[in-house]
């Protein structure tokens, strides 16, 4: 873990804006990106970004974490859109398309005990792997089975800030980013239930990410992934 902490230590890391690609990834890590596309572009026509701007954390979350996170999500759902879960078609920019989605002020209606909990969760494996950043409200994100998904789009930068974090709950999803100057460029994750994702810097403000509509599109390395119900709680830090 002291590793981890001290990769998020400084607000930039060790990389710029201006640095090329670099395809350093961990080991850990690197069964779940798939870099063909990016490694099959002639290097002087690769447009300058770092792979290493997008951080996975594989199995991040227990499965009891996961299940928790679950159930206090849905509930929390629950209590914003009512009883029946009736998914919105499509979000007001195009965007994200069969979804539920909220801000998290307060997880409960003053259950202090849970409250607690989630928060000391949140605090261990999320906030605790950075320093001095102050955070938006966390994003709760419901995509519908098979039918759910989001365009290709870069998150509004005057939102937020250099950081975008994901937790994935629930079910594996594709997710593929595509260089906003050179759409060829691109590369996929997949990302596996109880995993954490931070997309930073040249990741964040120079690629498209999107999680494909169709389901035939839904593909890792040639591999379809079936389309599963699916929640991401989102954490961006302030601008």
């Amino acid at each position: 873990m002291k590793g981890i902490l001290n990769h998020f230590r400084s607000r930039y890391n060790t990389f710029s804006l201006n640095c090329r690609y670099n395809s350093s990834l961990s080991s850990s890590s690197l069964q779940y990106f798939d870099l063909s596309h990016i490694h099959s572009i002639p290097s002087n026509l690769t447009p300058k970004f770092c792979i290493t701007d997008f951080i996975l954390f594989p199995d991040h979350f227990t499965l009891r974490e996961q299940a928790f996170l679950t159930t206090r999500s849905l509930e929390k759902l629950k209590r914003v859109f009512g009883k029946r879960t009736i998914y919105q078609p499509s979000h007001f920019d195009h965007v994200i398309h069969n979804y539920r989605e909220c801000q998290v002020t307060s997880w409960t209606n003053g259950d202090n005990e849970i409250e607690q909990e989630i928060n000391d969760l949140l605090d261990n494996k999320v906030y605790n792997l950075f320093s001095k950043i102050k955070w938006l409200p966390i994003h709760i994100l419901e995509l519908a089975e098979s039918i759910g998904g989001i365009k290709p789009h870069v998150d509004n930068i005057e939102y937020s800030g250099n950081i975008v974090v994901g937790i994935c709950l629930i079910s594996p999803t594709v997710m593929i980013l595509r260089h906003i100057n050179n759409p060829e460029c691109k590369f996929s994750v997949l990302l596996e239930p109880g995993c954490l994702y931070v997309q930073r810097d040249t990741i964040r403000y120079n690629f498209t990410h999107e999680i494909p509509i169709d389901p035939e599109l839904h593909k890792f390395k040639n591999n379809l992934i079936p389309k599963g119900h699916r929640i991401s709680l989102m954490f961006r830090n302030v601008k």
